[in-house]
């Protein structure tokens, strides 16, 4: 996990993680804020490892430190979640299954991404259904490491934006799938986000206003994507980046229309 100033839900999950059985590796970019520092401490280094650099150096960096350290410490794979992703034991316990279950698929993928969007459609008892993407968030991402040591970890000159998508990208080129799993169960990335819920042509929608200098840092880490894709002649890439800012600045554009008419909930008609 990479941290910056995460409220108290978080450590009563690390905890939780910890009771289970779990080694924990955090990479802290708000030292000054105690609350990560001092639930560490109480583990002595033991099965919760702590890790700054004493500033924000952003996504990439740390989840490259994350990564590296538990692959030094002789893990093949690390599951990655966001501070802000809802999670507990039983989300755990079904990723440690299909990982066993799935030992083979790290000859062929560099990381599997878990997520609840499909969680009514699960087959309680079958084998959990599993399709190839292009592109994935690195919240709940089981990343097996030897693959991603030979893929020279996260691009750290990445900051926030676009460092799951260029973890894709590099992940293509060198020919390593991508897979989603979306019947995980309690596994929540909705619950703890600052979006308001709109309701766009008949269809619900989380939606948050980003600052304009959030966006613009979206958009030139999205064109400096979509350039190394085109250099690397994956044009298939380039497209799919081409069609999600496109949606991002879309939302963007249409979540402060709508808080004109300062309203939660708009219908379109």
């Amino acid at each position: 996990m990479v941290t910056y100033k995460p409220n108290m839900n978080l450590t009563l999950r690390l905890q939780n993680a910890v009771d289970f059985g779990f080694s924990v590796y955090i990479f802290d970019n708000s030292p000054e804020d105690k609350l990560v520092r001092e639930f560490c401490k109480k583990f002595n280094g033991d099965v919760v490892r702590y890790i700054t650099c004493g500033k924000n150096v952003g996504l990439g960096f740390g989840i490259s430190s994350v990564c590296a350290q538990a692959y030094y410490d002789s893990y093949p794979a690390l599951i990655f979640f966001d501070q802000d992703t809802v999670f507990d034991c039983s989300t755990l316990d079904f990723i440690e299954d299909f990982y066993i279950n799935n030992a083979n698929m790290a000859s062929h993928y560099s990381a599997i991404v878990f997520n609840s969007k499909n969680s009514d459609d699960a087959n309680i008892g079958g084998k959990p259904p599993l399709k190839d993407v292009l592109l994935a968030i690195s919240s709940g991402s089981l990343y097996f490491l030897e693959n991603l040591n030979k893929l020279h970890w996260h691009n750290e000159t990445y900051f926030v934006d676009c460092v799951d998508y260029e973890f894709c990208l590099k992940s293509n080129n060198n020919n390593f799938k991508i897979g989603e799993c979306s019947v995980t169960p309690s596994f929540d990335h909705k619950s703890e986000q600052p979006d308001f819920q709109y309701i766009i042509l008949g269809k619900e929608r989380l939606l948050r206003k980003y600052s304009t200098h959030r966006i613009f840092d979206a958009m030139s880490a999205s064109v400096r994507l979509l350039f190394s894709s085109i250099r690397a002649r994956n044009f298939l890439f380039s497209y799919a980046i081409i069609r999600s800012l496109a949606i991002y600045i879309n939302f963007q554009f249409l979540v402060r229309l709508m808080n004109v008419f300062k309203s939660k909930k708009w219908i379109a008609k």
